[in-house]
């Protein structure tokens, strides 16, 4: 039988998570991030992109909040993810929200019908807060990278401060949840364009080791807080779908090689 205490994504190991950035790491939003002449010394961006069931990420802001971290919530613009009044409570907590666009793919890569569906989406979310800074989505499925949007258009025109691939500079030492592995395995598009890293870690035992080690002078988190389960049950459905998806990303890279 599986204890749940000892399994990997679970809320009780993102408090462990996060106790041990607070305790390690000065946090910063990605607005701070784009937009500050002096960085701190030693600082963590702590970024979360919303895909689906969103009252998991109003869980992880409180978690955070209640440990003094600010970070950045990425959420996208369909029906079961767009609850106004999860995104306020969380802007409210102090974190910053951005837009996880996926415009691209929604349009089947017509980047006309794609810019406006932007701008509407975009005028929709500051209904609710500001948005300073963007992050795609990345449609493992599509054939359309959401981030060539950028390629015709500028996403300052839209007082955007910075994308959250495409802007960061390649200091930043990124680490990913995507896949349920803290490595680059089960990624198909999200990494920072141009960037390798020169460490890697699997499970979020072993990244709170890093963390606490303070070998690294920053760290660029991206997590995903549908993943992180405060029951068995949440945690077996997850397991399986993130298995799914997984063998499915693994066929899709070995055809697109």
């Amino acid at each position: 039988m599986f204890n749940f205490k000892e399994l990997d994504f679970t809320i009780p190991e993102f408090w462990d998570l996060s106790s041990s950035l607070a305790r390690n790491y000065k946090s910063i939003t990605m607005a701070e991030y784009f937009s500050s002449e002096h960085l701190p010394k030693r600082f963590a961006i702590i970024r979360h992109d919303v895909d689906r069931m969103p009252g998991n990420s109003l869980e992880t802001a409180r978690i955070e909040s209640e440990l003094g971290i600010k970070a950045t919530y990425y959420f996208r613009a369909t029906k079961k993810v767009f609850i106004p009044k999860i995104i306020k409570e969380i802007a409210d907590l102090g974190h910053e929200i951005g837009y996880h666009y996926e415009v691209l793919s929604d349009t089947g890569g017509d980047y006309s019908k794609a810019i406006k569906l932007f701008e509407h989406h975009l005028s929709e979310f500051r209904k609710i807060c500001d948005i300073k800074t963007i992050s795609m989505h990345g449609r493992p499925l599509s054939k359309f990278d959401n981030r060539d949007l950028w390629k015709v258009h500028d996403f300052r025109k839209f007082g955007i401060l910075g994308e959250a691939y495409l802007s960061t500079g390649h200091e930043l030492n990124y680490l990913s949840d995507t896949g349920r592995s803290w490595s680059t395995k089960n990624c198909v598009r999200d990494f920072i364009p141009g960037k390798t890293e020169n460490f890697s870690v699997d499970t979020t035992s072993e990244l709170i080791n890093l963390v606490e080690s303070r070998e690294l002078d920053n760290l660029y988190l991206l997590s995903h807080p549908e993943r992180w389960s405060s029951s068995m049950i949440d945690w077996g459905l997850y397991f399986g779908m993130d298995f799914a998806v997984n063998f499915v990303k693994k066929g899709l890279m070995a055809v697109r090689k």
